[in-house]
């Protein structure tokens, strides 16, 4: 009795302060408390104080949830887990894709076999609407992660069209773009390819809108931001619903294409000899600068574009046609454009061709044709022995085959001349020169069309405004002069 009494004083004084203590925890820390309980007395007291919980609000034993282990695994693809707070069994789905991670779902089942059968019918499901591409990936994929896996697939595409033959591959150029633009942009390299929403692309195209950039460069940034939405879609870190509507973004219209100042082109025309013999220059050097005024002079007289357009050229591009004025046929040459912008495949039988267009060139692009023919090999010959020689090397070749990149060299020869120039102007500035010219000399806007490789409303947009006081002699009559020059005398001072 003496036991009994003294047991129940101390339960009366102990108990109060023990769930005092015990109920001011978090429940992490209560589960730590109750483990590292080694007095007997203090074990009992906690077990009792459950098992009258328990028959005062249900249950008794400790459930089959309770009693399982954190994880059952079903399959090596299926498992069981227990989940914080929640009184049923969960399951987990691995994705077959790599890296795709796993579905969770609840099985809203308390025992073991009933929550297995659940997970077998979940993951049916799952599965199901992975492979129809409802159901999006369980990891995070960053925009970075995105944007680097795009531009390894495009570098890859590349690599591959390069070894086909193809020129100027577009994925190249949207790697770039993807790289040097979008990459970086604000703070998204590290935010969840699903938290780029439509409010976040708005964002970009304000600070897109605010740099006043060109139709080309703005078109261009928009289709890669949709290559990058669309690789991530196709990957499964997002399902179709989740792509955001991709924001127009504005542009403005670029400068009317510039061609030389009168001044300044003739500048240039008569400084090539001593460019070439300005410095110490080795042969490489050397023979690089022989073939720059003779490229200069062919885009000049051609319209066209710098680069792959010119380089790739081959002698057997070149070609004799026949064409009929007054009764009487006569000869042409034309040249024909197989690499660059515009170029594409063309089927020939069972053959397949890469063209751009075909264009006559004019008499004075013959002489430089001719020109260029001595520098490469020596030798004189008319552009009808050219023609009948029939060579398939490229025309600008730099020394011992290399390739001159002509591009640089013309910068340099830029800086050469800067001091005197009045302006500073590229390669591209040759293409702006032949289409002015050809305006000026009442040639058809679609003719120059045809020759440049344009769309003739380009011409339209670019070029035919820039020199309209050019052709003011050839287009205004007589009496809208003298509307603009009521004092004769300013007749007489213009031709001065």
């Amino acid at each position: 009795m003496f036991i009994n009494i003294h047991f129940l004083c101390i339960m009366i004084l102990y108990v109060p302060i023990y769930f005092n203590r015990f109920l001011s925890l978090d429940i992490r820390d209560k589960q730590i408390f109750l483990v590292r309980l080694q007095d007997e007395f203090e074990i009992d007291v906690a077990y009792r104080a459950v098992l009258d919980h328990r028959k005062k609000y249900g249950g008794g034993e400790a459930s089959e949830i309770e009693k399982s282990p954190p994880t059952i695994t079903l399959d090596e693809n299926l498992a069981l887990y227990k989940q914080q707070n929640s009184p049923y069994f969960w399951c987990r789905v691995k994705l077959p894709k790599k890296n795709a991670g796993y579905a969770r779902r609840s099985t809203e089942k308390k025992t073991i076999q009933e929550a297995s059968m659940a997970a077998v019918g979940i993951r049916i499901e799952v599965l199901a609407q992975f492979d129809a591409g409802t159901l999006s990936s369980q990891v995070k994929h960053t925009w970075g992660q995105v944007c680097w896996g795009l531009i390894h697939e495009l570098n890859e595409d590349t690599k591959i069209k390069l070894k086909q033959g193809d020129d100027r591959p577009a994925s190249a150029d949207y790697s770039a773009i993807i790289e040097n633009h979008l990459l970086n942009f604000s703070d998204w390299k590290q935010k969840n390819i699903k938290d780029i929403e439509y409010p976040e692309l708005i964002e970009m195209k304000k600070i897109f809108d605010s740099k006043n950039l060109g139709k080309t460069t703005v078109t261009r940034r928009r289709t890669a931001l949709d290559y990058i939405f669309e690789f991530a879609k196709r990957q499964r870190y997002l399902t179709s619903a989740q792509v955001p509507d991709i924001p127009k973004f504005s542009w403005v219209k670029g400068e009317e294409g510039k061609p030389f100042e009168v001044k300044d082109r003739d500048l240039i025309m008569d400084n090539f000899h001593n460019f070439l013999e300005s410095g110490r220059n080795n042969r490489i050097t050397r023979h690089k600068r022989k073939l720059l005024p003779l490229y200069f002079n062919l885009l000049m007289l051609t319209g066209m574009r710098p680069g792959k357009e010119v380089m790739e050229l081959k002698w057997t591009d070149l070609s004799m046609g026949t064409f009929t004025v007054g009764g009487k046929t006569l000869n042409a040459v034309s040249l024909t454009v197989v690499s660059g912008k515009m170029a594409a495949k063309v089927k020939r039988g069972q053959t397949i061709d890469r063209v751009s267009r075909e264009f006559l060139i004019d008499g004075k692009a013959a002489t430089t044709l001719e020109q260029l023919y001595y520098v490469r090999y020596g030798v004189e010959k008319t552009i009808h022995e050219i023609l009948e020689d029939r060579r398939d090397d490229k025309m600008f070749l730099g020394y011992e085959g290399r390739e001159p990149k002509l591009e640089e060299a013309f910068k340099l020869y830029m800086d050469y001349l800067k001091k005197d120039l009045m302006l500073y102007y590229t390669l591209y500035s040759a293409r702006h020169e032949f289409i002015n010219v050809k305006l000026e000399e009442g040639v058809d806007i679609f003719d120059i069309a045809a020759l440049c490789g344009n769309k003739s409303t380009t011409i339209e947009t670019y070029y035919l405004k820039f020199r309209a006081m050019k052709r003011a002699a050839r287009i205004l009559t007589e009496e809208d002069i003298k509307k603009f020059n009521p004092d004769p005398e300013d007749f007489r001072n213009s031709d001065k």
